[in-house]
Parts: C-alpha cells; sequence; structure tokens
C-alpha cells in the first residue's frame, strides 16, 4: 500500500513539473509574459500630460522677482546665465516639474461653478507663484498658483488657456514655493 502512493506521488510531482516547463517554453517561443494585474498602469494625470523629462526651461515668478532655469545635459539644472543650481534646489525643481504631470487635481471646478466670484476669494487676484514650463523653447504650461482652500490641505490654481479652476493637493505648491524662496532674490 505504501508504494503505490509513493509512486503516484512521484507520477503527480513529475507531471506538474512537466506542465510547468511546457508553460515556460510556451513563454519564450511566444514571447508572451504573463499579465499581473495587480500593477496598475501609470497614467499622467497631472495638469500637464507633456513627460517631465522632456522640459528644457522652467520660468519662475513670485510677487516681482522671477528667475529662468534650463535644463543642463546631464538632466539637472542650471540658471539662465549658466550657474548650475545647488544639487538640493535641482532635485527640488524637477519633483515640483514632475508634479505637474502626475499629481491629479483632487477637484476640477467648472467656470460655472466660480463664475461671478472675486478672484481674491481663490487668492488669484494676485499669484503667489506663477510658472512657465518649456519644450524645445515652445511653451508647453502656465500655472498660477492662489491661496488654500479653507481645511489648507488644497490650494486653487489656474492654467493659462483653461477655463476650469484647479484645486492641486498643497505638496505641488510647496516644492515651487521652496524653489522660489531658495533662488529669488527678496
Amino acid at each position: 500500500m505504501v508504494a503505490p502512493a509513493l509512486t503516484n506521488r512521484r507520477a503527480g510531482t513529475a507531471a506538474a513539473a512537466v506542465l510547468a516547463l511546457a508553460f515556460l517554453v510556451l513563454m519564450v517561443v511566444t514571447g508572451a509574459l504573463p499579465r499581473q494585474r495587480q500593477f496598475v498602469k501609470f497614467e499622467a494625470k497631472g495638469v500637464m500630460q507633456l513627460a517631465p523629462e522632456r522640459i528644457s526651461a522652467v520660468a519662475l515668478r513670485s510677487g516681482e522677482h522671477g528667475t529662468v532655469f534650463l535644463r543642463t545635459p546631464d538632466g539637472g539644472w542650471a540658471r539662465d546665465g549658466g550657474a548650475p543650481l545647488d544639487s538640493a534646489v535641482a532635485k527640488r525643481l524637477s519633483l515640483a516639474v514632475q508634479y505637474m504631470n502626475t499629481s491629479e487635481p483632487v477637484r476640477v471646478m467648472q467656470p460655472a461653478e466660480f463664475q461671478g466670484t472675486n478672484p481674491h476669494e481663490y487668492g488669484l487676484d494676485h499669484p503667489q507663484l506663477s510658472i512657465a514650463l518649456f519644450a524645445d523653447n515652445r511653451p508647453i504650461l502656465a500655472a498660477h498658483f492662489g491661496g488654500r482652500n479653507a481645511d489648507g490641505y488644497l490650494q486653487y490654481v489656474t492654467v493659462d488657456g483653461r477655463r476650469e479652476l484647479f484645486l492641486l493637493s498643497r505638496f505641488v505648491g510647496e516644492e515651487w514655493n521652496a524653489v522660489a524662496k531658495a533662488t529669488l532674490q527678496p
């Protein structure tokens, strides 16, 4: 009795091994990998659809002070005059650009929702910060950061050429403000 059970177990193990090997051979021949449904395909849902690494220049303005940054051949950033940015500031600038591509607005207000209101209510009569992003000397996006919403977690943003009013997570504007604070003269 022990011998047939042991033989059946070995036969089952051998059959499973042959099936697994056949599956691997089939994958190699067809070139197909099994689809992993637990992985979510990334989709850029920010206000900028262009890949962040394609941005070659950034114009930043806060109040009366402004500056321009140019991407260097190594992927870093330098001031318009050629002076390289401190590596910590360059990382923050790259992250801020990336957020414009990846950070989906928490809410998009249609013009009918804010029609007749004063831009002052959103802090947009005098934006705290304005940015313009360029790729190959072509303007890609210009955005203006206003005040925060009542709970302080979201920030009002307008984008030139679009009629909506966006509510972005405050960390997007905080990254831009950190770059401005580190680079703009008071």
